[in-house]
């Protein structure tokens, strides 16, 4: 199998290859668009030459092509001009056998080559979705995919780098074809880098890493390498320098059409989720009281939240008017917060920040103030969370209404300093003054310092995370 071997290599010297990495911001670099919906980046560093295509998979008129079974053993450059492609870059490791691929491949829903391992993850492509799980998957491919080419290793995964320094297909510097996808999908980035020649050295997996994340991608895989790695364009030719000296025939390829006009057969539908919620806000406040509180949650899906239509909305009932609101803090009875800052991308943590009022209430009444994320006129998503307040009035702590008998601490002898439930005040509680004790002086201070160690502990909050 053509690049497939794994040896492991010394941690110390996939470390000195790393510190050779070349930083994205020593390039000189040339953009350009060839095509409508597809961008080219020309990247030159001191020893290394690569190409970059940008794809816009919701552009009108892009959409991505494999090879078929009957299309293999071919030369990029051919199979490009064969299927009426704008670009083409080489895919899958081979055999020069047969030219079996060694990963899953597919065209307009007929799979062939290899089967899905725990070393190989297949980009694939269907009907406005795309999916790149990690190498160490052996799920297989979708029912929905339609396009596919394999590659390994994984080098990213949502915005973490992957390490491969134990893999010797990755610490040693190579020519490569690499493939990768924005947060939200809806970009695809294929480059080739030069390699095995002066003034290109070609880079391990660690450097493709760097050139990727400084693009933006936060998912990516390695496709074949060496003299394989192709990238050819209509009406320019092959774009790159292949180390062979000549493009080689190679097993399969992944093609993009962008004419500039009709539909985006593989951009990605808005999908709204979100997980790992967490609040921070009090158990207990005080009729009139005013507290910040926040919500966070991770953005799953692949549209960015915005500042002016991602908010935060009331539910059970949805929609309904909180106890909590008052004019001006929030932006209606029903939607407390927006993002707080203008946008969280998908991958990221959003925060939402608000005050919440408590209601007057004449006894000590628990809220549960449920809330959930929105997006304005499109959809309610991600799970709905909890902040639980019991809210006192302001003239002291009462017993709730679903709350029955009397406050332990309160009990006569049990030497805390309550007040007798005879005078009035039953559940404990404490008043500034008692008309038994307007004469006594002593007494009074006494009975203030209960009152405020009573409150300092009524005041006790705790964070739900």
């Amino acid at each position: 199998m053509h690049g497939g071997k794994r040896t492991v290599v010394a941690a110390l010297a996939g470390a000195a290859l790393v510190a050779l990495a070349p930083s994205p911001a020593d390039a000189a670099d040339a953009w350009s668009d060839p095509y409508p919906g597809v961008r080219r980046l020309h990247r030159t560093l001191t020893n290394q030459n690569l190409n970059v295509l940008v794809v816009d998979l919701c552009a009108p008129g892009v959409s991505v092509r494999a090879t078929a079974s009957g299309e293999r053993q071919r030369t990029v450059a051919s199979f490009g001009a064969l299927v009426g492609a704008q670009a083409a870059v080489n895919g899958d490791f081979f055999s020069y056998t047969d030219y079996s691929t060694n990963g899953p491949s597919r065209s307009g829903g007929a799979g062939w080559g290899g089967a899905d391992h725990g070393y190989v993850a297949p980009v694939q492509f269907g009907p406005n979705q795309v999916a790149l799980p990690p190498h160490e998957g052996t799920g297989g491919v979708e029912a929905w995919a339609r396009e596919v080419v394999s590659g390994h290793p994984t080098l990213l995964v949502g915005g973490q780098r992957r390490d491969n320094n134990g893999d010797s297909l990755c610490t040693a510097r190579h020519p490569r074809t690499a493939l990768g996808f924005s947060a939200a999908r809806d970009k695809l980035y294929l480059m080739v880098v030069d390699g095995r020649a002066t003034g290109r050295a070609g880079m391990t997996c660690d450097e493709m890493i760097a050139q990727f994340t400084g693009l933006g991608v936060t998912d990516a895989v390695n496709l074949d390498g060496g003299g394989s790695s192709t990238m050819w364009l209509a009406g320019a030719g092959v774009i790159n320098y292949p180390s062979d000296g000549n493009p080689r025939v190679v097993a399969n390829h992944l093609a993009i059409r962008a004419t500039g006009s009709g539909g985006a057969p593989n951009c990605p539908a808005p999908t709204y989720a979100a997980s790992a919620p967490a609040t921070d806000a009090p158990t207990e406040m005080t009729s009139g009281e005013e507290e910040v509180v926040w919500m966070e949650a991770r953005n799953d899906g692949n549209v960015v939240w915005d500042i002016d239509r991602t908010r935060v909305g009331t539910q059970d009932p949805q929609d309904r008017s909180s106890a909590f609101f008052k004019d001006g803090n929030w932006l209606s009875p029903s939607r407390p917060s927006g993002a707080d800052h203008s946008t969280y991308g998908p991958g990221t943590v959003g925060r939402f920040t608000w005050v919440m009022v408590a209601p007057e209430v004449e006894v000590s009444t628990r809220f549960d103030e449920r809330f959930q994320l929105v997006q304005e006129g499109v959809t309610w998503f991600g799970p709905a969370t909890t902040m639980s307040i019991l809210v006192h009035p302001r003239s002291g702590p009462t017993p709730p209404d679903d709350d029955a008998g009397t406050d332990p601490g309160t009990e006569p002898g049990d030497g805390d300093a309550g007040v007798d439930p005879a005078d009035g005040n039953p559940g404990g509680g404490c008043r500034a003054s008692d008309e038994r004790n307007a004469s006594g002086w002593g007494l009074l201070g006494v009975g203030f310092a209960a009152c405020w160690l009573w409150f300092a502990r009524s005041r006790r909050r705790s964070s739900a995370r």
